[in-house]
């Protein structure tokens, strides 16, 4: 199977069909080139666009289908990106092979090709004209560039005469997305898109940046004569018009693109195609190979799983021990060593005084709490304090694990990330909800107020600080089964690994 490919089809009207029946030969990105120039062929390709990118998300979903916007002219050279490991052509064409290979600049050493039978002759559709603009924006998040994606800048660059603006949502405007903590960095996306779109049409100009707001540059460039959206944010619109007004500025005209249903959803799942979607199932897949560590012995293989306070760490740990692994938790481990009469004990109480000492000599854990999360400082000497105890304890009881037979030790710390335990792991596995939720589920959990619950998550690392450096991340944010799903992606990724 070639790992890049350019499909070659008479018309326009033939681009799906032909695509989708080629993606088999491909396993990386699939070029489609359609060869008529027909008048109505940017008419025919306007409703293809929808078409093949749309049945592609179902259909050939693992593979990057790009669809090329524009027929061949006399002399002129098809320039991809990614280099051509394979053409594939229909049977008609089989004369016109020679010629179309010569017109690939990118071409690998020793390019196969394929030729493609099918028995349609291609769709025929209503040809509505395709109103064309010298400047063209549009804007978007455009993470992990998906077929949705694709469909919205596909539209912008068909109806682009010289210029595409696109906006690509920074930072500041992504916090209210679905797990947005797994959105890739600006500059990836930004990256992305250019690619994309200097693939699909590279006669044209481009300018991807980040925006900091709704409207970027299209409230103030004069030149921009068409925004195109989807229906979902259309309304914004109207704002942008109400904006270029103020500036004395022509308002833009407006193309509206239909959502694109999302047919391979879960019922937790966006009913359209979506970046959230595709975030979603992330979850328990492996976001980055760990690295071999030298330090620790290899068996048992250590996992250690980290998670902010109310996060679900525990549900997610009892799901792992169904799978058959051990566990080790700190927390508890914390617990035991601050037993009356160990050394721990008496060094607490000189530390933070003999008050948060039960009458019975027990650590008092909510006086100490309230002593340590509302004071920096203190936490961080309650941390030094701790810290190595606990690790050495913890070592001490993942070796026994290991002794009695366990392959699988899961070790489970809130801290795992600042304490830097992760470096005694194989891999590192997160837990993540968003803090609100974490911050209702401490009231309800913990008898506590809103601001005392608020402190004690802000106390923590951030969901951000606990999936940057992580092998794989979960959620329980949604429903049981869901969950399990999670668990199970996870636990099937974890096999080469044990077997190694």
């Amino acid at each position: 199977m070639a790992a890049n490919g350019l499909l070659f089809v008479s018309s326009a009207a033939k681009t799906c069909n032909f695509g989708l029946k080629s993606s088999k030969f491909v396993k990386n990105i699939l070029y489609i080139k359609y060869l008529d120039g027909k008048e109505n062929a940017l008419s025919i390709i306007n409703k293809q666009i929808v078409n093949i990118y749309s049945k592609a998300a179902v259909q050939t979903s693992n593979i990057d289908v790009r669809l090329l916007l524009k027929p061949i002219e006399d002399q002129q050279k098809i320039k991809t990106n990614h280099a051509i490991d394979l053409i594939l052509y229909e049977r008609s064409l089989d004369k016109n092979l020679e010629d179309l290979k010569k017109s690939v600049s990118n071409l690998n050493r020793g390019c196969q090709t394929q030729m493609i039978d099918s028995d349609n002759n291609g769709e025929f559709f209503d040809s509505q004209p395709v109103k064309m603009y010298d400047y063209v924006a549009l804007g978007g998040t455009f993470d992990r560039l998906h077929n949705g994606h694709k469909i919205l800048l596909s539209q912008a660059a068909l109806r682009a005469k010289k210029h595409v603006t696109v906006g690509v949502t920074d930072v500041n405007m992504i916090k209210s997305k679905v797990l947005w903590e797994l959105i890739e960095p600006v500059e990836k996306r930004i990256k992305a898109v250019h690619d994309f779109l200097t693939d699909i049409n590279p006669d044209l100009e481009y300018n991807v940046l980040p925006i900091q707001d709704m409207y970027g540059p299209t409230k103030d460039d004069p030149n921009i004569q068409l925004i195109v959206v989807s229906e979902e944010t259309a309304r914004a619109v109207g704002k942008i018009n109400q904006k270029r007004k103020e500036n004395n500025l022509q308002p833009l005209d407006e193309y509206v693109i239909a959502i694109a249903q999302d047919d391979k959803r879960s019922s937790e799942e966006e009913a359209k195609l979506s970046s959230s979607n595709q975030r979603m199932r992330l979850l328990g897949t492996m976001l980055r190979p760990p690295q071999p560590n030298p330090n620790i012995p290899k068996s048992p293989y250590v996992i250690g799983l980290t998670g902010g306070i109310a996060s679900g760490k525990s549900n997610i740990t009892e799901k792992l021990k169904l799978k058959g692994a051990a566990v080790v938790n700190c927390d508890l481990i914390a617990h035991d060593l601050y037993k009356p009469g160990l050394p721990l004990n008496r060094t607490l109480a000189e530390t933070f005084g003999s008050d948060i000492i039960t009458p019975n000599g027990e650590v008092d854990r909510k006086k100490l709490g309230q002593i340590v999360f509302s004071d920096k400082s203190q936490l961080e000497r309650l941390n030094q304090t701790v810290w190595p105890a606990i690790i050495e304890e913890a070592r001490n009881r993942i070796r026994v694990l290991g002794e009695q037979g366990y392959k699988v030790v899961v070790m489970e710390a809130a801290v795992m990330v600042r304490a830097k335990w992760y470096e005694y792991c194989h891999q590192l596995w997160a837990v993540i909800v968003p803090p609100e939720e974490a911050i209702k589920r401490l009231q309800v959990r913990n008898n506590q107020t809103e601001e005392e619950a608020k402190q004690r998550v802000e106390a923590q690392p951030t969901n951000s600080e606990q999936i940057a450096m992580a092998n794989i991340v979960f959620s329980p944010y949604w429903s049981y089964e869901y969950t399990q799903q999670q668990i199970d992606r996870a636990w099937e990724n974890l096999q080469p690994y044990l077997s190694e």
